[in-house]
């Protein structure tokens, strides 16, 4: 079922970026998670100038995400989570997410006081909280609402 699932998403992809204009290189999926939350990472290569869904810190990249998620899940008539990576665009911005939240422990740590960040995805709240976990002096608790959703890192006890 998990290869019909790939094939849905990898066809979903290529039509929807063929019918825009934009060709690519190369797409593969990567499946991450356990059996009840698997995300499905749609990584493209293009040669193609994506600078117009690249160059809003990805948020028109997050919208033809949402497109294609929403036409793979009309088709299979289940829920699908999925992830578009545009020429390492999201591993960039992980590895951006990853260094933010060590240096914002880091002065946690020397300040001893609470540090809100800004409004994340779910997906980057994640990356903070897994980046952070095996730090034995901080605690991270996300708090708010959608869409205004946040990681605070705390001094732990």
């Amino acid at each position: 079922m998990e290869t019909q699932i790939e094939n849905l998403i990898s066809q979903t992809v290529k039509d929807l970026f063929q019918r825009v204009g934009f060709n690519f290189n190369d797409l593969n999926i990567e499946k991450q998670g356990d059996g009840q939350e698997e995300v499905f990472i749609v990584k493209i290569q293009s040669d193609d100038d994506c600078s117009l869904l690249l160059n809003d810190k990805g948020r028109s990249l997050r919208a033809f995400e949402y497109i294609a998620r929403i036409l793979a899940v009309k088709e299979s008539n289940q829920k699908i989570s999925l992830i578009i990576d545009l020429n390492n665009f999201l591993e960039k911005r992980n590895s951006r997410i990853s260094e933010l939240a060590r240096l914002v422990a880091k002065k946690v740590q020397t300040t001893q006081k609470s540090f809100a960040l800004r409004p994340m995805s779910a997906y980057e709240r994640r990356l903070v909280h897994l980046e952070l976990a095996t730090w034995p002096d901080i605690v991270t608790e996300s708090t708010g609402e959608e869409p205004k959703r946040r990681v605070v890192i705390k001094p732990g006890q």
